[in-house]
């Protein structure tokens, strides 16, 4: 009976002891926050009795201040742990004060060590110096918690706080703080109506550039220029640039540089975008006029024209200035070409409008007109005012070194070397085709060698 009595009083004073030794990690400690917004005691251990009332200033002093000012009373932590290291990731793990502001207090004391400890935010240290804490600790805490009368420190303490933010000399710093915790508080609302500002800029330009265009014919829609590969290309490179720049980055840095962006950062985002876009419809604006105007000088001209009305663009993407500048180099350098040729008398020849007469009849033969289809040509055809004298003259084109002069019509018409395939390549056995070089007015075909097509691969997946 003597033992059973010793073991129980063993068992009651390990367990009290164990009690007694309770050593805080950070999570462990109750967040005042999880009661309420206007709860700022942490009082895990019961240390303090003066809750409510302690409470009641600190929820005074933030509306009064919005600075958010929490106290936390524990008899003892982690002891791996130094205090300033544990208060200070208590305080951020908790996110004491308003984020954006950081104006943020903590009180956190241990009274098994004897040790207390402030951590301000930045938004804070203005006001609340760390000399200033130190002399309010020095003050108020240390010589009421040498007597056991933390209630009473920590009210003192706090009462010193509160008076040294509310007094009159901080009081435009204070309603600073108050300012800025509202505004940044509220500027999201800035943020998406920037961004909704500058999506409604660029759509109205887009429109007003839509407005100043042509309306296509379906025959002419079905034209291709070089305009339109600028489009297609640029649209390629925004695409997979955008995929494996977020590679790269993931691969380097992982996404933790995602988390960095916030919604100040999204109407600059939204205008570069919006920027690079907007080159891009610029691009397929002057495509469109190269549609409309098969002639070359009416073209430049209607080009010439659209780039000095929208000008003001460049304010809203200055990488519009690429293809401003390119038309007008080109112009410049076209000047010779447009200069009235003279006939046999010394008068100025008319250039035929190629919008007006289209195919060139009854100027240019078939094989000119299908050197100017595949754009290895373009053809001037200059005409005297009595109609009796005509002038042809050849500009080579986008498409010129891609063609040579054929062996059989003479048309610069002969392509480069192509491969046409005669029996398709199977899974089970080798395909057969030709490389040839062909004539695309005459038909003539140049043999160059045969060539064996690869047997299809059947592509296979892995875990």
């Amino acid at each position: 009976m003597k033992t059973l009595k010793l073991l129980l009083l063993l068992l009651l004073c390990s367990g009290i002891v164990a009690h007694a030794q309770k050593y805080y990690t950070t999570a462990e400690i109750p967040n005042p926050k999880s009661q309420g917004q206007d709860h700022f005691v942490s009082n895990p251990d019961g240390i303090l009795s003066n809750v409510d009332t302690l409470t009641n200033l600190l929820v005074k002093l933030e509306k009064e201040t919005k600075i958010e000012f929490a106290v936390v009373a524990v008899k003892d932590f982690d002891q791996q742990t130094e205090e300033f290291d544990f208060a200070y990731d208590l305080f951020n793990n908790w996110g004491i004060g308003k984020k954006n502001v950081d104006n943020g207090l903590l009180l956190f004391i241990a009274i098994d060590r004897r040790n207390y400890r402030f951590i301000s935010g930045g938004g804070t240290e203005g006001l609340l110096p760390d000399v200033v804490l130190k002399q309010i600790g020095e003050r108020f805490l240390v010589p009421a918690f040498k007597e056991q009368d933390y209630d009473n420190g920590v009210l003192n303490a706090t009462n010193e706080i509160y008076n040294i933010l509310t007094n009159p000399q901080h009081k435009a710093e204070v309603q600073f703080l108050v300012a800025e915790s509202e505004r940044k508080n509220n500027q999201w609302k800035f943020d998406f109506g920037y961004a909704g500002v500058i999506l409604l800029a660029f759509l109205g330009i887009f429109k007003i550039l839509n407005l100043q265009l042509p309306k296509l014919v379906k025959k002419q829609k079905a034209l291709e220029n070089g305009f339109d590969k600028v489009v297609g290309i640029g649209c390629a490179v925004i695409f997979f640039g955008v995929f494996f720049s977020i590679f790269v980055f993931a691969f380097v840095t992982g996404f933790g540089w995602l988390e960095k962006i916030t919604l100040s950062d999204v109407p600059i985002i939204l205008f570069v975008i919006l920027s690079i876009i907007l080159l891009l419809r610029y691009f397929s604006s002057l495509s469109r006029l190269r549609k409309f105007h098969q002639d070359d000088e009416n073209f430049l001209k209607a080009a010439n024209k659209f780039n000095k009305r929208n000008f003001w663009t460049v304010a809203f993407s200055p990488l519009v200035l690429i293809p401003i500048i390119s038309q007008t180099v080109k112009s410049y350098k076209s000047q010779p070409r447009f200069t009235p040729l003279k006939d046999s008398h010394g008068n100025d020849m008319t250039r035929v409008d190629r919008d007006i007469n289209f195919e060139g009849k009854p100027f240019l033969d078939p094989g000119q007109r299908e050197e100017e289809l595949i754009k290895v040509y373009d053809y001037d055809i200059w005409e005297s005012s009595d109609k009796e004298e005509v002038n042809i003259k050849a500009w080579p084109a986008e498409n010129y070194d891609d063609y040579s002069q054929c062996p059989k019509c003479n048309y610069k018409t002969f392509s480069k070397p192509l491969r046409k395939t005669i029996r398709a390549a199977t899974y089970s056995s080798t395909g057969e085709a030709k490389e040839i070089k062909e004539c695309e007015f005459c038909d003539h075909e140049e043999f160059i060698r045969n060539v064996t097509l690869a047997k299809l691969v059947k592509s296979s997946s892995s875990s």
